[in-house]
């Protein structure tokens, strides 16, 4: 269930004709698959990807073993 807060922010992304935008070319790019793309459609579609998770990658943690063997 969603509370009211969350169908307030659904609400106003539908509205956002550039959001809407970028969901197109998504759907667009990922029905396309099969067939090869320019770079420049690359790029584009992982700007779209960038501008939906924005933020920087987190750091992975490295593994904290007593003793390691290979």
């Amino acid at each position: 269930m969603l509370s009211d807060r969350e169908k307030q922010e659904l609400r106003e992304m539908a509205e956002s004709e550039s959001l809407r935008e970028e969901f197109r070319t998504m759907r667009r790019n990922s029905e396309a698959m099969a067939r090869t793309i320019t770079v420049d459609e690359l790029a584009r579609w992982l700007t779209v990807l960038a501008r939906m998770c924005p933020g920087a990658p987190r750091a992975k943690q490295a593994a904290d073993y007593a003793t390691m063997k290979l």
